[in-house]
């Protein structure tokens, strides 16, 4: 980055000193200003108060299904940030994270986010995409509700928003494909019960409102297990 000043008359070493100091001292404060580094920081070693995020999400942000701490890797990263300061205000209900979020500024909480943000997803994303379970079963109930929905009770198909293969789409509606069942079940009754925000518009919350606990079941066992299943099926074709 330069630093420009003007001279009516030849410039003095003294003066050329002082603008080369401010260009780099710019520049240098540029290239401190990574929030992915910081963001990887805290994830790893902690900060202050804030216990590292690695603990629960693992060192790659895969999670760990068996304890019930979903996977952030890939997820966007103004979804995650949001989630924490969700957490930090009470509208998200959950004991572990509100002690965390609350001990995290709003620059911690970005960085964060964009750390977990940047890293490679959980699954095979092209693969998921490209998944086209137009066809499914209609006593499949979770692959019915993700792929057609139950329009008779005015609920679409997961897939509109969550996007093919449940990989997510955009910042606002995150990735549901290899998330444990028991986690996305938990989401799905926190909101229809009003302890998690309903999403962009309240789309989820009217949704959720609508779906039995069968069908919030199936459509959680459906999404947690298509990862495997896609690739189980991949490698048979293969064959």
């Amino acid at each position: 980055m330069a630093f420009a000043i003007s001279f009516r008359q030849s410039p003095t070493p003294a003066s050329l000193a002082l603008s080369l100091t401010l260009g780099l001292a710019l520049a240098a404060g540029t290239a401190a200003a990574d929030p992915v580094s910081d963001g990887q920081a805290i994830a790893t070693q902690g900060a202050g108060g804030v216990v590292a995020c690695a603990t629960c999400h693992g060192a790659k942000g895969e999670g760990m299904a068996a304890a019930g701490f979903p996977y952030l890797a890939g997820q966007g990263a103004a979804y995650l940030k949001l989630q924490l300061e969700d957490f930090a205000s009470g509208k998200r209900d959950n004991p572990v994270m509100a002690p965390i979020a609350k001990a995290m500024n709003a620059s911690q909480m970005e960085a964060a986010a964009a750390y977990f943000a940047s890293l490679p997803p959980a699954f095979d994303a092209v693969a998921l995409s490209n998944h086209q379970d137009s066809q499914p079963a209609r006593d499949d109930t979770g692959a019915w509700l993700a792929n057609r929905g139950d329009w008779e009770h005015g609920i679409p198909a997961c897939i509109q928003c969550h996007g093919p293969g449940g990989v997510g789409v955009g910042q606002d509606f995150p990735a549901l494909a290899g998330q444990s069942a028991n986690y996305l079940r938990a989401q799905m009754v926190a909101i229809k019960e009003g302890k998690r925000p309903p999403g962009p518009l309240g789309l989820m919350g009217d949704i959720a409102s609508r779906m039995t606990d069968a069908q919030i079941t199936a459509a959680a066992d459906y999404f947690a297990a298509l990862p495997q299943a896609i690739q189980g099926a991949n490698q048979g074709a293969q064959q």
